[in-house]
């Protein structure tokens, strides 16, 4: 992929990590002369209606969340049979990998990681969207230690005027098991309080 260019807008740079649904590229956006991240979905996965429906759901949940601490989405689509998405490129590491590389921060820097992750969840929480997948490798953290929280591929949509939007089949269970609440490793129906769990185990980490 590195090299090839999507629509003629998007040239694929470098990989930048692969995970459960896809492979995320750094890549230039040729008309603004910008870096951006570029998420390519799985080839076998194309294919699957419920795969694409949950790319497309990450999709609209970023849209909607329009927030510092929170990564922003500038496009979605379809290119030679792949589906892809285009997100704001944070220059930093994830929470797994800045600890790794420095330790445990310091209390000040600490406090100032969980208020920032805790601003986003609030925003996404009062927009009725929660993440399900809270953990230090979708915490981004920049240089400066400004936080951006990444990946709403697990998020589910709840609502108190219809039924939520659940992606999953009954008892099947998504998301990273040492971060998760026991609810949602039961797989039972969750809430925001799901995610104030992980959360709450990611500040402990």
């Amino acid at each position: 992929m590195i090299g090839r260019v999507f629509l003629g807008r998007y040239e694929a740079r470098r990989l930048l990590g692969e995970g459960g649904m896809g492979k995320v590229y750094l890549a230039r956006q040729l008309s603004l002369k910008r870096e951006v991240a570029l998420k390519l979905l799985k080839g076998e996965l194309s294919a699957n209606p419920v795969a694409l429906a949950r790319f497309e759901a990450e999709a609209q949940a970023v849209a909607k969340l329009n927030h510092p601490n929170i990564v922003h989405i500038h496009a979605i689509g379809e290119a030679d049979g792949l589906r892809y998405m285009v997100l704001e490129f944070v220059d930093g590491r994830n929470l797994r990998d800045y600890m790794a590389r420095k330790g445990p921060p310091d209390l000040p820097v600490t406090l100032s990681v969980m208020r920032q992750v805790a601003l986003a969840l609030q925003k996404a929480h009062e927009q009725g969207i929660v993440h399900r997948d809270i953990k230090p490798e979708n915490i981004l953290v920049t240089r400066k230690v400004e936080v951006k929280v990444t990946d709403f591929g697990l998020s589910r949509f709840f609502s108190t005027d219809g039924p939520a939007l659940n992606l999953t089949q009954s008892g099947v269970t998504l998301g990273t098991p040492l971060y998760m609440s026991p609810e949602q490793v039961q797989g039972q129906a969750v809430d925001h309080r799901s995610d104030l769990y992980s959360f709450g185990v990611t500040a402990y980490h």
